[in-house]
């Protein structure tokens, strides 16, 4: 599918709409409830801290786990690990993050991944590309393809990445608690970056002609982007981040665009004060869909379209969910909040080529979620 949306200029766009997560008489916003039960079956693990998975044509998983492990998970064995990985900063947030399968994978065996390294005092994330031989379960070609502007932390770091389909790869990264760095365009953090999947920079890049930007940056104004998705049928771009105190976003995300942090943001600090003179800043791009006052701290993403009707799911960390938003024509028009406490914090959730959706759970499984209007405690597969 060719990338499309992301581009337009046009984009229609809706007035920001919000989730309460503790109701108030003073804002209309959409009230948090749950919707009918969904069934959490597991289909492989345990797994030790994972953090993303992928899906191999045959089936199977690729699953990254944050201490620098890659296992290859098969229905009915227990999973194998990867070999030829590279050195990773496991600290706070740092560690192996996602993995991506390349749409031509059943040709050419490539898979990209997202890891921190270095030192606590500096480190980088990266972003390596390598050919995965499922026979001997193993890497070979190994190669970075980007490489960040270094940092001094390891948490609020960002490390999603998405493959558009036609030979583009979009990465998030975060602001690591050093907002100033979201709006500056010579500093990848606070920034979505785009590149090819072969490491080179596209020409149409924003601010490739830019003097002083850095030429892989997409779009800034970013806090901490925790999920990103591009949709198969529209190329859309989609991506979500932690607020402060409140203030998740669901964005759209589109060329050149800035998304505020910290100039702009529904959130507040730690204390309950404003961080920002107003929700709403020139200039800035506002979010699609945000919740206030608490945060559900966002992380996984997956979105598929059919017809008119966008459906985005969402894992959160925070109030340990899974989130299902519903959208026409990029407008929320409803929204079910499911397995609230039930699985633990959900780290990941992926659709599959069936339209099956799988959630990954920092407890070391994934789950197929399987509707049902009866409530039902986690069951295991029969393999």
């Amino acid at each position: 599918m060719p990338f499309v949306s992301a581009h337009a200029a046009d984009v229609h766009r809706c007035k920001a709409s919000s989730t309460q997560t503790i109701p108030s008489p003073a804002d209309p916003g959409i009230i948090l409830a749950d919707g009918l039960e969904l069934v959490p079956v597991e289909v492989t693990g345990p797994f030790r801290a994972p953090w993303s998975f992928g899906f191999l044509p045959d089936g199977s998983f690729l699953v990254t786990e944050r201490s620098g492990h890659l296992q290859h998970a098969r229905l009915g064995v227990d999973p194998k690990e990867v070999s030829g990985l590279p050195p990773v900063l496991y600290e706070l947030h740092g560690g192996l993050l996602d993995v991506a399968i390349d749409p031509e994978f059943s040709t050419n065996g490539l898979i990209y991944f997202s890891y921190l390294q270095g030192s606590t005092e500096a480190s980088t994330m990266r972003v390596m590309r390598a050919r995965y031989d499922e026979t001997t379960e193993a890497l070979s070609d190994q190669r970075v393809i980007f490489e960040s502007t270094p940092g001094n932390k390891t948490d609020q770091i960002g490390g999603r990445i998405a493959l558009s389909g036609d030979g583009y790869l979009f990465l998030t990264l975060g602001d690591l608690w050093q907002q100033e760095r979201a709006q500056n365009l010579a500093d990848h953090r606070g920034s979505v970056i785009r590149i090819r999947t072969d490491g080179s920079v596209p020409d149409d890049n924003p601010f490739i002609d830019t003097p002083g930007a850095l030429a892989e940056i997409w779009s800034y104004g970013h806090r901490n982007p925790q999920g990103l998705a591009i949709d198969r049928t529209t190329g859309a771009v989609w991506e979500t981040e932690h607020g402060p105190q409140g203030g998740d976003e669901l964005n759209l995300v589109l060329r050149g665009r800035n998304y505020g942090w910290p100039l702009a943001t529904y959130g507040t600090d730690y204390m309950g004060k404003s961080i920002a003179v107003n929700s709403q800043y020139a200039g800035t791009e506002q979010p699609v869909h945000f919740w206030v006052p608490i945060s559900i701290a966002p992380s996984g993403l997956a979105v598929a379209t059919e017809g008119s009707q966008t459906t985005v799911w969402m894992g959160t960390l925070g109030s340990q969910m899974v989130v299902k938003l519903t959208l026409e024509d990029n407008c929320v028009v409803g929204q079910k909040y499911y397995l609230k406490n039930k699985l633990g914090r959900v780290r990941d959730i992926r659709i599959d080529a069936a339209g099956n959706v799988y959630a990954l759970a920092e407890g070391g499984a994934i789950y197929r979620l399987e509707p049902s209007v009866d409530a039902a405690s986690p069951s295991k597969q029969a393999l």
